[in-house]
Formats: C-alpha cells, sequence, structure tokens
C-alpha cells in the first residue's frame, strides 16, 4: 500500500474513531440502505436457524461440514447424513427387541416400535433434502449472488462516507476542492448501490416462493410421521388386547375352569338382567355352559342349578356348540 493510501487508511480509521467514542455524528444514509443491512442480516440467520431446526447437534454439524469439505477437496462425492434422533432411538429399540427374542412379548413391541421410528427417521431425511433445496438453497443463491455483490458496494459507500465526513470535519485544513471530490465519490458509490438494492428490494416477493415450500415440506413431513405412528399405534393396541385376553383366559384356566372348557360355554361380556320366566340371570365374567340355540338371537345355558335362555350379544363363545 502507498503512503498516500496508509494516509487515507489514517483518516478513515480516526473519522470511525471520533464516531463511535467522541459522538460524533455521520451523514446519514437512506432507509433503503438501512433496510437492505436488515434484509441480509435476517436472511443469514434465517438459513442459520433452519439449519439448527433440521441439525440441532451443532457438533455433528460441524463434523458434517468438515467432512464434506475434506470430500470436495479431494474430488470425492461423499454423501453422510444427519443421525436422526427417532433413526438411533429406532436402532437401538430393534437391537434391544431382538436381544429379548420373539419369545417376549415386549422384545416383540420394541421391534415394532424401532422400525417406525427408523421411517420416521428416514421421513425426516427426506424433509432435510427437501427443505436444502426449495428454501435453504435460493436463498444462499440470493445471498451469495446480489447480497454479496451490494455488501461489497454498502461497505465502499461506509469508507468513502468516513472519508468525507472526514474532510468536511477538517474543512479548514483540508482543500475545498478535496472535500468536494470526497462527496463527489460518496455519492457515486452510494446512487449504485442504491440501484442494486432497489431491485432487489423491488423483488422481495420472491422469497415468498421459498416460504411456502418449506411449510409444504414440514406439511408432508408431519403427515408420513403421524401415518407411520398411527398404523403403530394400531399395532401396538392390537398387540396389548391380545395379551389382555391370553391372561384373562389363563386365570380361567383352574381346575374349576377346565371342566367347563371342555365343553360347549361362553363368558358374558355384560351383565343381563332376565324379563321372563325361561331367562337366565348373569353378571358380567361369568362363564355360563350352552346346552343349544334357540335362533339368532338366544341361547339356552346353564350356570351353577340355574338354567335358562341368554341373548347371543351379551356373551362371547367361549367352546361353540358342535354343528347339528
Amino acid at each position: 500500500m502507498s503512503v498516500s493510501g496508509m494516509k487515507k487508511q489514517f483518516h478513515k480509521a480516526s473519522q470511525l474513531l471520533n464516531e463511535r467514542l467522541m459522538g460524533a455524528e455521520g451523514t446519514k444514509l437512506d432507509e433503503d440502505f438501512l433496510k437492505m443491512e436488515k434484509v441480509n442480516v435476517r436472511v443469514c440467520l434465517l438459513m442459520s436457524r433452519t439449519t439448527e431446526l433440521l441439525q440441532p447437534n451443532p457438533a455433528y454439524r460441524a463434523k458434517l461440514s468438515m467432512i464434506s469439505t475434506v470430500s470436495r477437496i479431494r474430488g470425492q462425492v461423499r454423501t453422510v447424513g444427519y443421525p436422526q434422533t427417532e433413526g438411533m432411538l429406532g436402532k437401538c429399540m430393534l437391537f434391544y427387541g431382538q436381544e429379548l427374542g420373539p419369545a417376549s412379548e415386549f422384545g416383540g413391541a420394541l421391534m415394532d416400535v424401532g422400525g417406525a421410528l427408523q421411517k420416521v427417521g428416514q421421513t425426516k431425511d427426506a424433509l432435510d433434502v427437501g427443505i436444502k433445496r426449495t428454501f435453504i438453497d435460493p436463498l444462499q443463491g440470493l445471498q451469495q449472488s446480489d447480497m454479496k455483490q451490494i455488501k461489497h458496494q454498502l461497505k465502499k459507500v461506509n469508507s468513502q462516507r468516513l472519508d468525507f465526513d472526514y474532510k468536511k470535519r477538517r474543512r479548514g485544513k483540508v482543500s475545498t476542492e478535496s472535500v468536494r471530490l470526497a462527496w463527489d465519490k460518496f455519492m457515486t458509490s452510494k446512487e449504485l448501490a442504491e440501484r442494486s438494492m432497489f431491485v432487489l428490494l423491488d423483488s422481495d416477493v420472491d422469497l415468498i416462493g421459498p416460504l411456502a415450500a418449506l411449510i409444504a415440506a414440514l406439511l408432508d413431513f408431519h403427515r408420513n410421521a403421524q401415518r407411520v405412528l398411527l398404523d403403530l399405534q394400531s399395532d401396538l393396541q392390537a398387540r396389548f388386547n391380545w395379551r389382555l385376553n391370553c391372561i384373562f383366559l389363563s386365570d380361567f384356566l383352574s381346575a374349576d375352569c377346565k371342566l367347563l372348557l371342555n365343553q360347549p360355554c361362553c363368558r358374558a361380556i355384560y351383565s343381563f338382567t332376565s324379563k321372563r320366566d325361561d331367562e337366565l340371570d348373569f353378571s358380567e365374567g361369568e362363564v355360563i355352559v350352552l346346552t343349544g340355540q334357540v335362533d339368532g338371537d338366544w341361547y339356552e345355558g346353564t350356570l351353577g342349578e340355574r338354567s335358562g335362555l341368554l341373548p347371543v350379544s351379551y356373551v362371547e363363545v367361549l367352546v361353540p356348540l358342535p354343528l347339528p
């Protein structure tokens, strides 16, 4: 750098310190400049916050970034996915379920849940790819092209402003021509940046498209995850109900109950109070010996020393009547 260039940089630094420390007021910039600065900062933050939402572990984000950089330097194409927490938990449950074995009901349930969680993890991988392609990449392209150029122009504007303000502050010691020249340079760089910013700010409606794509990707992920989890819930409930029925039947396999189960019988699923003399009273859970069937609505049966008719819809057949 030449002596005159170093001197110019020193003057700019002097003006900046004077503004920061002494409270000197510099030339005010337009609202468009301030708005553009906000847009640039917000877009950068938006991309980083979205990445944090998708990949919350900062250490693993750094690791993936390093692997990607090294692969790019070596000319390799290596894609390493972010380890989704649902997939990691699913893998763990599958492993423990296999260790418990198929004879264990809990082991089988663990394998069901593990498989479903791995599907949710795969759905989240698809969400990562979709959001990067439809939301982060367009914003990144905007930032690296238009915004990068505007940022450079704004930096130049600020540099020219500091030079002008320094010379204006020292007007008595600096020639009028030098002040006018600094003003012209400041205004030229300002107008150039202003034109670029106007084009970008005028097309900010285009940023709504990536936002809509972000919401569409999130909706798709939650729909797919809901479908997987609803299927899992249904399977677990069926497994649970089957196990309850097994436990209930095992409770009846006492010596007395074995005698009943050696002949046609049913279990009352509701209590029934007779309204006629030929009907049989019973309570929920009692096991009734079946002696015949009158029609599609009534059975004949005995309970202890009593016998009579009982409604088909009130009982669950354990051992069916022999075919006629």
